[in-house]
Order: structure tokens, then C-alpha cells, then sequence
């Protein structure tokens, strides 16, 4: 798979109108870090439009008197084009000599870029040329979605998953740079697969080792955690097989392992949960949860489910206790099984309070449903806590047991309101996470 140059024909045909205009001024080609500037300067001047130029290729570096002496040097019979690339971190004396420069022989142009965006230098030495009379200034913007997925097929031959684009898009905010790093440099390309929906990153099931320090990615990292926050699961899905490809697979591990369940592969989702470092299960709660749902949810057996729990909580300090006898009391009450007094467990953070009252509400909801709808709508407020309140899957989850509730205890009005938005499959609603749930459940 090759890399290619990305189409950038809008600000291609900009700087050559520009170029070909008559008395027109500099023109500034601005992009962040990365954008592709400098390949797209080598291919305007590939251009007809260039090809009337003598091309002089000034340095950032150059000093005034060297911009002098390399434009005097370069003048002939034709006009002269100057172009420099990073002219950002030039001195102001120096462009201030390249604008004495081209004012100085007839009919020549200046053609420089700069850097656009936060990591922009403030004040730019470039404004003495962007502010001149006829100047122009083309900017160049990160990829889009769309781009990104021509840019995938391309690479791939044939049609992307809409979803593997969005991960990659997020991961790297569009930057060209970024996106070279991922697909070749760390060879993302070669862990691309066909799927029945187009093109996907393949799904590494087994732990991977960290790479180098120095090799961490963490905006692919934080762009995983957001979209899992943001119950965006196709697109965390992605992500997370792209970061366990680069050797972030112990920093997502916690969503992988639950994206994996909610897909139904439930044996992925163990194989993966086996294969990390000895004690990480036990010590890291929301994989200790993943594993407790997988046995008691997937593979049918809560039994064998709380009595993981219950030895991780026995080896687990005085802060972790409580939640993880939280999690085997609402696995129990989610199964049908009695558990033990579930209001004695002490409620050391929002998390466990959480779970403490989806286990009472479990216990209650066939038998005593106005206690499950206190209980169940007290579960759902503490889930605002985010990711340190429960998964994000579980505010739907307990959505839909609520429904429930509330049509058990005869308030069919407030069940019907409820339901709208969340069966409508408005974005983030969780219907979809509720559904995922039950196939898990069944």
C-alpha cells in the first residue's frame, strides 16, 4: 500500500489563479504543523503557471544580505518566483529583505508558508507579506472525515468502514502527518481487513507489550477514551484495535475488553482479558466488571461470576473492597440470586453507591417496583459521574430496566415519555447499548 499525495486541488487552483493574475501580490499558503504545505508548494510548482518563473528557493535560515545576493544572483530575462518555505521562523529582517527583493525586479512574485492554528509564532514575521496589496492567502485545512476515507480506499482498494475513517479522523484531527505516522510508519495499513461493510482495522485479542516511551500516542489514546465516554462504539471500537496495534493495548484495555462483550464476542473478550499481565483483571475494576458480566451474562454462569468477585475483593485493599462486592451484588440480583444484605456495603465513592442501588433495584423489580424506580432512578443520577461512575453502557442499560419498572409499577405515562427518545435511537440514547445488553443477557 503506497502513500500518495492527497488532493488538494481547491488550493492548488487558488495559488494559481494567483500566480497567473497580473499585478497580484505574495501569496501566504497557511496550515498547522504537519498539513502538507510543503508538498503542496512542490506541486504548484510543477504547474504551467510556474513554469513562466525563474524559481529562486530561499532558506528560513537565510540571513537579509543572503536573500539579497541569492535573488540578484537568480535575475534574468524572466521574472523571478521566491519562494520560501517556513517562513514563520525567519527573521523579520530577512523577509523584510525579501520583500525589498521582489519589489525591486520587475514582475517577480513571492510564494511563502507559514504556520496556522495554536502552534502559530505571534506576531508573525510573515504578516509583512500577508498585508501587502494584492496579496493572497490560501489556507490549508486538516482532512476531513471524507478525505480521510478517500485517502484510506485508496490505500486499502476498495471501501472503508465509515467508522475505521471517523477513529483514524479523531486520532488525528486530520493532520497528514499524524495520519502518514499511523498508516506507515506504524503500520496501521498493514492491519487493515476486509469486513462485510468495507475495509477495518483487525482486532488484536491478545495483549500486546507497550511499546518505547518515546513511541506512545497519546492523542489516539484520548481520542479512544472520548469516544467511549461519548457512547460512540463503532468508532471506540476502531480506535481501540488501532491502539493495540501501536502498543497502547494497556491503556484501552478496560474498553476494548467491554466493546468486545457488547459485540457478542464473548471469547475474544475473555482471550483478551487472560492474556494481560498477571492481577490487572483484579486490580483494574471495570475489567474485573467486564469479566464478572462475560461469565455470568455470556457464558451463563453469575455463580462462578460473584465468586471471582468476591476473591478479588477479599485480596483487594480497604478502597477497592466495597466496589467489587458492589458489582458481585448486582451481578447476583441481575441473575436472580439472593445476595447477602446488600445496604450493608459501605458506599466509599459514587461508583459503588451506584451499583449498590442497581443491585437493591434488581431485587426489587418484579416484587416491589416503586422501590425498583427510587432505586433505579438513584443509579442513573450518579452515572453523570462519567467513566468513574460505571461504564457508558450502563446508564442505558439501567434505562431500559426502568421502563420496566415504572410499566410494573402502573405509571404506563412516564414509561411511554421515557421510552421515546430512547427506543427513537436518537444519538447517544443507548438503545442500541440496552439491545447489545440483552443479546449479552440472554
Amino acid at each position: 500500500m503506497k502513500w500518495h499525495f492527497i488532493d488538494r486541488s481547491q488550493q492548488i487552483a487558488a495559488i494559481r489563479s494567483a500566480l497567473g493574475a497580473a499585478g497580484a501580490g505574495p501569496i501566504v499558503l497557511a496550515g498547522e504543523p504537519g498539513s502538507g504545505r510543503s508538498r503542496l508548494v512542490e506541486r504548484v510548482l510543477e504547474s504551467s503557471e510556474a513554469a513562466r518563473y525563474e524559481i529562486v528557493r530561499l532558506r528560513a535560515a537565510d540571513g537579509p544580505d543572503e536573500v539579497a545576493a541569492r535573488v540578484g544572483a537568480a535575475a534574468g530575462d524572466r521574472p523571478l518566483l521566491l519562494v520560501m518555505d517556513d517562513a514563520q521562523v525567519s527573521g523579520d529582517e530577512s523577509l523584510m529583505a525579501l520583500r525589498t527583493a521582489a519589489g525591486g525586479s520587475p514582475g517577480a512574485r513571492v510564494l511563502v508558508t507559514t504556520v496556522s492554528g495554536p502552534a502559530a509564532r505571534r506576531p508573525d514575521p510573515v504578516d509583512c507579506l500577508r498585508f501587502e496589496p494584492g496579496a493572497y492567502t490560501v489556507d490549508v485545512p486538516p482532512l476531513t472525515v471524507e478525505e480521510v476515507a478517500a485517502l484510506l480506499a485508496e490505500l486499502a482498494g476498495g471501501h472503508v468502514r465509515q467508522a475505521t475513517a471517523g477513529a483514524l479522523h479523531a486520532a488525528t484531527g486530520g493532520n497528514l502527518r499524524l495520519l502518514h505516522d499511523f498508516l506507515v510508519g506504524r503500520r496501521l495499513t498493514e492491519r487493515l481487513t476486509r469486513g462485510a461493510a468495507g475495509w477495518e482495522f483487525q482486532c488484536a485479542t491478545e495483549w500486546l507489550p507497550p511499546m518505547d516511551p518515546s513511541a506512545a500516542t497519546p492523542h489516539l489514546v484520548k481520542a479512544t477514551w472520548d469516544a467511549w465516554a461519548a457512547l460512540a462504539f463503532d468508532r471506540a471500537f476502531e480506535l481501540c484495535k488501532a491502539a493495540a496495534w501501536c502498543g497502547e493495548g494497556h491503556t484501552v484495555s478496560v474498553p476494548l475488553a467491554h466493546l468486545l462483550l457488547l459485540r457478542g464476542r464473548g471469547r475474544d473478550s475473555m482471550s483478551f482479558l487472560d492474556s494481560l499481565p498477571e492481577g490487572t483483571v483484579e486490580r483494574t475494576p471495570h475489567l474485573a466488571l467486564a469479566r464478572a458480566v462475560n461469565l455470568a451474562c455470556g457464558r451463563g454462569r453469575p455463580e462462578a461470576a460473584a465468586e471471582f468477585l468476591l476473591r478479588a475483593a477479599v485480596a483487594a485493599g480497604p478502597a477497592q473492597r466495597p466496589l467489587l462486592l458492589a458489582y458481585r451484588a448486582w451481578i447476583m440480583a441481575l441473575s436472580g440470586r439472593p445476595a447477602d444484605d446488600v445496604g450493608a456495603i459501605t458506599r466509599t465513592d459514587r461508583e459503588t453507591a451506584l451499583f449498590v442501588h442497581a443491585a437493591q433495584a434488581m431485587t426489587r423489580l418484579r416484587t416491589r417496583p416503586e422501590e425498583a424506580v427510587f432505586h433505579l432512578r438513584r443509579a442513573l443520577a450518579l452515572t453523570a459521574g462519567g467513566t468513574q461512575a460505571g461504564p457508558p453502557w450502563l446508564a442505558a442499560h439501567l434505562t431500559a430496566y426502568l421502563i420496566d419498572a415504572l410499566l410494573l409499577a402502573g405509571r404506563a405515562g412516564e414509561a411511554t415519555l421515557l421510552a421515546e427518545g430512547f427506543h427513537g435511537g436518537e444519538p447517544a440514547s443507548g438503545w442500541d447499548v440496552a439491545v447489545a445488553m440483552s443479546m449479552v443477557a440472554a
